[in-house]
C-alpha cells in the first residue's frame, strides 16, 4: 500500500491486518514508532487522529532536535476491542454517517457519557447482567437510563453485522425498561384544542403552526419545513406531499394530505414563505429545533402546560379513529408501517365511545330510578285491600 507521507511504512501482520509505523535514521540506526489509530475512514480520507498520531511519532523520534518543529500534543491512544474503540469505529461507519446529523449528535452524546466511566474496559466482557447495573445506576433519570439501553442496543446489532463480528452476543436485547411513564407525550383532548384555538386566533403563527399539525397530523420535523413548494391539486382541492423528514434517508415515505377549510383559512390570513407555512418573528423559517421549542411556548402561554407540538399529532390520530378510519387507512395518512401503532389510537377513540356510552347509560339508569320512586308514592285497589273489608280478588284467600 501506497501510503503517501514521509517516514511513515505499511507492514501487515501475518493475518493481513495493517500496520503503521513512522521509520526514522537516527544517529546512524533506524528506530520506528508505531500508529495504532485508524488510517482512512469510511469515505478514504486518511483520518485526524492518525495525523495527529504521525506527527507526535516523528516529534518523538527526533526528540524534538533544535530546529525541528515544536512536537504536537499527543493524540490519545485508543486500545483495540475497548468501548471508546468500539464507538470510534461505529462513529465512522457508513451505518452511523447515514443518519440525520441530530440523530448522530443524540448519539455521540449518550455514548459519550457511558464512555467516560466505562471508555476503556473491554466490551466483548459486558455481559446483560452488567447492562443492568448500567440502566440501574441511572434510575433517577429513568428515561435517559433506558435511552442507553436502546443506543447500545443499537451499536452491539450493528458490531454483530460486521464481517468479521466485532460482538457476537447483544447484553442490551430483553432488558426491561424502567421508566414507568405510559403512552408517551401526552395526547391533546378537543377540549384543549378549543383553548389553544381560542386563545390563538386565525391569522397567527401559532394557529397556522397548529392548523398545519392537526391537518396533517405532521411531527415537528414535518410541520417546520412544509410549505406553498409541496402543494398540489387534486379534483379542484389543495393537497400536501412530502417525504417524512424523519426516517428519509434510510426508509423514506411518502406523505399526502387534503388541506382542511381551517387551515386555508389560517393560510390565507397570515404571512408565509414561498418555501414553508411557518415563519419565525424575524420573517425566517424554523429550524426544527427551534420550532418544537417555539410550539411549546405557545401552549405554556395557553394555559396548556402539558401540552406539545408531538402530543397534537397524536390527537390528530384519535381524532381520524373516532370518525371510523381503519389501522390501514391511518397508517397511509401518519405514514406508519406497523398496523400495531395504528391500533393504538383506535384502542384510544374506541375507549371514548366507550367511557361516553358508559355515562350516557347511567344518566338514562338515574332517569328511570327517579320515575319508579315517584311512582311508588301512588295507591292502588290492586295492591290493597279495599276500605269496605272485601278482598281484591287478584290478591287470593290470603288477605281474610
Amino acid at each position: 500500500m501506497k501510503t503517501e507521507l514521509r517516514y511513515l511504512v505499511h507492514d501487515p501482520d501475518e493475518k493481513g491486518r495493517d500496520r503503521f509505523y513512522v521509520r526514522l535514521k537516527i544517529g546512524g540506526r533506524f528506530r520506528k514508532k508505531r500508529i495504532r489509530q485508524p488510517f482512512k475512514d469510511a469515505a478514504g480520507e486518511i483520518t485526524r487522529d492518525f495525523m495527529l498520531a504521525y506527527f507526535a511519532a516523528l516529534a518523538e523520534l527526533r526528540g524534538d532536535a533544535p530546529g525541528e518543529e515544536p512536537a504536537k500534543p499527543k493524540a490519545p491512544v485508543i486500545r483495540e476491542e475497548t468501548f471508546n474503540w468500539l464507538f470510534d469505529q461505529y462513529y465512522r461507519s457508513p451505518e452511523f454517517l447515514r443518519l440525520d446529523k441530530a440523530t448522530q449528535k443524540d448519539k455521540r452524546s449518550v455514548l459519550s457519557r457511558f464512555a467516560e466511566k466505562a471508555g476503556d474496559h473491554p466490551y466483548k466482557k459486558y455481559r446483560r447482567e452488567d447492562m443492568e447495573r448500567s440502566q440501574i445506576a441511572r434510575k433517577d433519570t429513568p428515561g435517559a437510563a433506558d435511552k442507553l439501553v436502546k443506543v447500545l442496543r443499537a451499536v452491539f446489532n450493528w458490531a454483530m453485522k460486521r464481517n468479521p463480528k466485532l460482538m457476537s452476543h447483544n447484553p442490551a436485547v430483553g432488558i426491561v425498561p424502567i421508566n414507568r411513564k405510559k403512552g408517551g407525550f401526552h395526547t391533546w383532548t378537543p377540549a384543549e384544542i378549543d383553548i389553544y384555538r381560542a386563545h390563538w386566533s386565525v391569522g397567527t403563527v401559532p394557529r397556522l403552526a397548529m392548523e398545519v399539525m392537526i391537518t396533517v397530523g405532521a411531527r415537528r420535523s414535518d410541520a417546520a419545513l412544509i410549505g406553498p413548494r409541496d402543494e398540489f391539486v387534486r379534483e379542484g382541492q389543495r393537497w400536501l406531499r412530502f417525504t417524512a423528514h424523519k426516517g428519509r434517508n434510510r426508509f423514506p415515505v411518502e406523505i399526502e394530505s387534503r388541506l382542511t377549510p381551517e387551515l386555508i383559512e389560517a393560510l390565507e390570513k397570515t404571512p408565509t414563505g414561498t418555501s414553508h407555512y411557518v415563519l419565525s418573528a424575524r420573517q425566517a423559517p424554523f429550524t426544527i429545533e427551534s420550532f418544537g421549542n417555539a410550539f411549546k411556548r405557545w401552549c405554556v402561554e395557553a394555559g396548556l402546560g402539558e401540552c406539545s407540538a408531538h402530543g397534537l399529532r397524536k390527537a390528530a390520530a384519535v381524532a381520524y379513529a373516532e370518525s371510523g378510519a381503519t389501522a390501514p387507512e391511518l397508517c397511509a395518512v401518519f405514514g406508519w408501517s406497523n398496523l400495531r401503532t395504528a391500533q393504538i389510537y383506535i384502542d384510544q377513540a374506541e375507549k371514548r365511545k366507550l367511557r361516553a356510552n358508559a355515562y350516557e347509560r347511567r344518566q338514562a339508569h338515574e332517569k328511570l330510578k327517579s320515575v319508579s320512586v315517584s311512582a311508588k308514592g301512588t295507591t292502588s285497589e290492586t295492591n290493597e285491600v279495599k276500605r269496605d273489608g272485601k278482598t281484591n280478588p287478584k290478591l287470593g284467600n290470603g288477605g281474610r
